[in-house]
């Protein structure tokens, strides 16, 4: 995690003016309605990171941590759908539109929009996500919801199973982000 942040503080700004915020707490789920059974899962490892002062921030999330009602559904998704074992990460790089319009000095509820690099299953695309962006003090709540095509990301559904998986997946993010603080 470490590397991460050193990463995302060195390509993010050389401002040492800028404000960098880590995850205190970060859970990303995504649905899938299906004629025959619903799918979803929730992964509470996200570990995002933000920069107050451009507005970039940064998911990296795990694959495998994405749990399931059923085991028989998170094997699925590992070995057939995703491909874990290959590509074991789906990240995020974007920023936030309008992002000198938030001032994170004071407590406020901000509706936000989000361009960034979606890159999962070895694909990467380019998209737009609606959110909220809540201030409380020194904590930022970060809230989305956005659907991503499968088709997108070359995660390829068999025939067969067309009636059980959707072709779209409505994601969920929600984030409770503080500065970091250097160990």
């Amino acid at each position: 995690m470490k590397n991460i942040i050193l990463l995302f503080v060195l390509t993010i700004s050389t401002n040492l003016s800028a404000q960098i915020y880590m995850a205190k707490s970060g859970e990303i789920s995504f649905f899938s309605e299906a004629k025959l059974e619903n799918i979803d899962a929730v992964n509470t490892n996200a570990k995002p990171l933000m920069d107050t002062k451009s507005g970039k921030i940064t998911f990296k999330v795990s694959m495998r941590v994405f749990k399931f009602k059923s085991g028989f559904m998170e094997e699925h998704f590992n070995e057939n759908y995703v491909e874990s074992d290959k590509y074991p990460f789906a990240i995020f790089e974007g920023k936030i539109k309008d992002n000198e319009k938030i001032d994170y000095s004071k407590d406020g509820e901000y509706n936000v929009i989000c361009d960034g690099k979606m890159s999962l299953h070895g694909q990467s695309k380019e998209i737009s996500a609606p959110g909220k962006i809540t201030i409380k003090g020194n904590t930022i709540l970060v809230d989305s919801k956005f659907k991503l095509a499968l088709a997108d990301y070359k995660i390829e559904i068999p025939a067969q199973r067309l009636a059980n998986i959707a072709e779209t997946v409505d994601v969920t993010v929600k984030a409770e982000l503080e500065p970091y603080k250097k160990k």
